[in-house]
């Protein structure tokens, strides 16, 4: 074992202190786990970033996402077809739904709308100006799905929103 002395602005003494008293555990305790935090961090960041994590993290800790395959995302559109009206209409509602839940967290610009919902790895997206978007799909046949949701989820929204769904793309207007 070695040994270490370090010197703490007041937000980190306090920041150890809290874990401190959380853990009931020494000051070196509390290092140690943070430097086996780091590392693991350190790794994970490797492959996306700290802001997806977090995403990532509040999308699954409600437990009201999945995480899917994308070849089993694939599969489901290859089997809806079509799809029922009942089904498209329920995609309309759940965007409308959505809005209203991101809207609730603070989500109201269509930028960071788009961003946040870009991390469901439906779409990569391309900003082409101020208000313009371009999301590049993942799947093909996902396409209906997607405008669908997005209708549905702007349907409310303060200006009216243009979707347009091109081959692998829907093209997302918000007039000024």
């Amino acid at each position: 074992m070695e040994r270490l002395s370090i010197s703490l602005n007041e937000k980190s003494v306090n920041i150890l202190k809290k874990y401190q008293e959380k853990y009931d555990t020494s000051q070196a305790d509390i290092i140690r786990r943070a430097l086996n935090y780091l590392e693991t961090m350190e790794k994970v960041t490797e492959k996306t970033s700290l802001e997806n994590i977090v995403s990532f993290a509040e999308l699954l800790a409600d437990r009201e996402h999945l995480i899917i395959d994308i070849a089993h995302w694939k599969s489901f559109f290859i089997e809806i077809g079509e799809g029922s009206k009942k089904f498209w209409d329920d995609v309309y509602k759940i965007g409308d739904f959505h809005r209203k839940e991101y809207a609730d967290r603070g989500l109201l610009e269509p930028e960071k709308i788009l961003k946040f919902m870009e991390k469901t790895n439906w779409f990569t997206l391309k900003q082409d100006s101020k208000n313009t978007f371009t999301l590049v799909l993942a799947v093909s046949e996902s396409a209906k799905f997607i405008k669908t949701f997005f209708e549905g989820f702007f349907s409310n929204y303060q200006k009216k929103v243009s979707i347009q769904e091109e081959y692998m793309k829907i093209r997302i207007n918000f007039p000024t």
